[in-house]
């Protein structure tokens, strides 16, 4: 069982930021502010655990969290579609219990509106279709149901750099945390980018190595493991004589 303490990390950046705001007297802005992102990040581990996979690291970033877990890739796309969606859904839950503390008289109109506007800002950022941003998560999920594995990657990586762009061009730069955000989306993007190979090279090994439930089965006239779809099982067609994705991954790592 993983330990905790070892679990939970928060980035040097994040020290930073936290200490600028202590020296600022912003006190009550920062710890609303990791309030609702240790919220958000919760409700990742709550889905996570419902869905019975193995959290190996949380870090605190300065503007956000990042879950990452160990499971396979070619889980069924909705476990994705959960886990992404749930930190949104408990930002939601988080509002609503500020909202009854307000009504309540237990929090002032000054914390209450400070929060709306905290809470509203990072649900917004996180539905960005960003690498790594929960928004993104979604999109190459949804990508996933419709297009082939590798083909919903670049979609989703277009559509990020795309976003990316936008975001650089209308936020402004004036504050040091936005250029630590950059920066920090700018890296993802990179690193994963470099590791997608090694993501298609898992999600191809992980079908050769094990039995998964399909819900569909299709047919390709040509050979070509670019065309594997998660959920769908394929049968290739050459040269009159049809081979199941099992060979012909069988033949590719035998070699």
């Amino acid at each position: 069982m993983t330990n905790t303490k070892n679990l939970f990390k928060i980035n040097i950046a994040t020290y930073f930021i936290i200490l600028t705001f202590f020296l600022t007297g912003l006190i009550k802005n920062i710890i609303l502010i990791y309030l609702i992102v240790i919220f958000h990040e919760l409700g990742h581990i709550f889905i996570i655990k419902i869905l019975k996979y193995k959290i190996t690291k949380v870090e605190i970033y300065p503007m956000g969290g990042l879950t990452t877990i160990d499971k396979k890739i070619n889980t069924p796309i909705i476990h994705d579609l959960l886990i992404s969606s749930f930190g949104i859904i408990f930002q939601f839950i988080l509002f609503l219990i500020f909202k009854l503390f307000f009504n309540l008289n237990l929090i002032s109109l000054n914390t209450y509106n400070l929060f709306n506007i905290y809470n509203k800002t990072i649900l917004i950022f996180n539905l960005l279709p960003i690498i790594p941003l929960d928004g993104y998560k979604f999109l190459n999920s949804l990508f996933e149901i419709i297009f082939p594995f590798k083909l919903s990657f670049y979609l989703s990586l277009i559509i990020s750099i795309i976003a990316i762009l936008f975001f650089i061009t209308f936020n402004s730069l004036y504050s040091l945390n936005n250029y630590l955000i950059i920066s920090f989306l700018i890296y993802k993007l990179i690193t994963t980018i470099k590791d997608f190979k090694y993501n298609h090279f898992k999600f191809l090994l992980e079908r050769f190595l094990n039995t998964f439930s399909y819900k569909k089965i299709k047919y390709n006239h040509h050979i070509n493991l670019n065309k594997l779809k998660k959920e769908t099982y394929h049968y290739f067609k050459e040269r009159e004589k049809v081979y199941s994705e099992t060979k012909i991954l069988a033949k590719k790592f035998d070699k």
